[in-house]
């Protein structure tokens, strides 16, 4: 790697850490953080969102009564059938393919009828975010490996670090469910288009993204090497010690996504591929399979009591 690629993507975690503290960063302070002029600074910051470095601020719905997201996760008999035919539904707000432990993965507004073997569903939990670390993946494995060997189960102390809030509504009218479509794919949208697009007043529109973080989940995502550089998998952890093991897998370079469903632990990740599948002639060696080691370490130690996992092979988000 070339210094001044080295030195771009130095910049592209500074913007990254930026989007953090504050998602709606004025260019000026991003300015002020690289070191450079407002017009270098639109650039690079332009670079890191459509090269896929950095993933633009996006938006989920906390999981109060009234905001309530129920997932699905099926095998169908033609999954490609299915994604067409949901493609049009507009409760539905995402939907993908995969190959491994279900063929076809929903999330509905509504609890929905859907053909085939539901291999688990329910109303969600918050999304939680991981912070992506700044070392490598070389790193990350070891630092993991490192974690589960000094595993105690007797020391372990729940945390709740996701939470739940089926019990509890909040205050959402129409004009929130318009901005929340709006900005659900990108905090950083300009007002002005959206006020006169939507007769919305400026004032309506401050006033929801100061109270945004009660409602919602708000996260940029980090990926090194661009997200084109990772395999995008879905993993369903069940276990006693959730909380450790979202610990653990938040030490992964790009940003982590966890969710659960039940009892149920979800990771959805952006993994190094050389670290999860074995590619070319000589499928002898395993020691770089990082991740299957490590799950297989957890299920002997009784962290993991079961693990699953698919590869999303294509997916539909609609801005709803």
């Amino acid at each position: 790697m070339t210094v001044n690629r080295t030195h771009r993507r130095t910049q592209y975690r500074l913007i990254y850490e930026s989007l953090l503290k504050n998602p709606r960063i004025n260019i000026k302070d991003i300015a002020s953080v690289l070191g450079v002029n407002r017009n270098a600074a639109s650039k690079i910051l332009r670079e890191a969102f459509d090269q896929g470095f950095v993933l633009k601020p996006q938006i989920r719905k906390r999981s109060y009564v009234n905001l309530k997201e129920y997932i699905y996760f099926v095998n169908c008999s033609y999954p490609f059938d299915s994604y067409r035919q949901y493609s049009t539904n507009n409760d539905v707000v995402y939907h993908a393919v995969m190959d491994g432990f279900a063929n076809f993965w929903l999330v509905s507004y509504k609890k929905i009828d859907i053909d085939g073997a539901i291999a688990i569903h329910g109303p969600r939990s918050d999304y939680l975010v991981a912070y992506a670390p700044d070392h490598s993946w070389e790193t990350a494995m070891q630092i993991m490996r490192d974690k589960v060997r000094k595993f105690n189960p007797e020391h372990y102390e729940p945390q709740s670090l996701i939470k739940t809030r089926f019990d509890e509504t909040i205050e959402w009218d129409s004009e929130d469910e318009i901005l929340y479509g709006e900005f659900k794919y990108d905090v950083r949208k300009p007002l002005t288009p959206v006020m006169k697009k939507h007769l919305i007043s400026g004032q309506k529109i401050y006033a929801w993204l100061k109270r945004l973080p009660q409602c919602c989940t708000i996260f940029p995502r980090f990926f090194p090497l661009s997200i084109a550089g990772y395999d995008p998998y879905l993993f369903m952890f069940e276990t006693a010690y959730e909380d450790f093991i979202i610990d653990l897998f938040s030490e992964l370079p790009t940003s982590s996504l966890f969710f659960k469903i039940g009892n149920t632990l979800f990771l959805y990740g952006n993994v190094d591929r050389s670290s999860l599948r074995k590619v070319g002639i000589d499928m002898s060696d395993v020691s770089q399979l990082h991740i299957p080691l490590l799950v297989d370490h957890l299920l002997k130690k009784g962290i993991l009591q079961n693990e699953s996992h698919a590869i999303i092979a294509y997916h539909w988000r609609k801005d709803l």
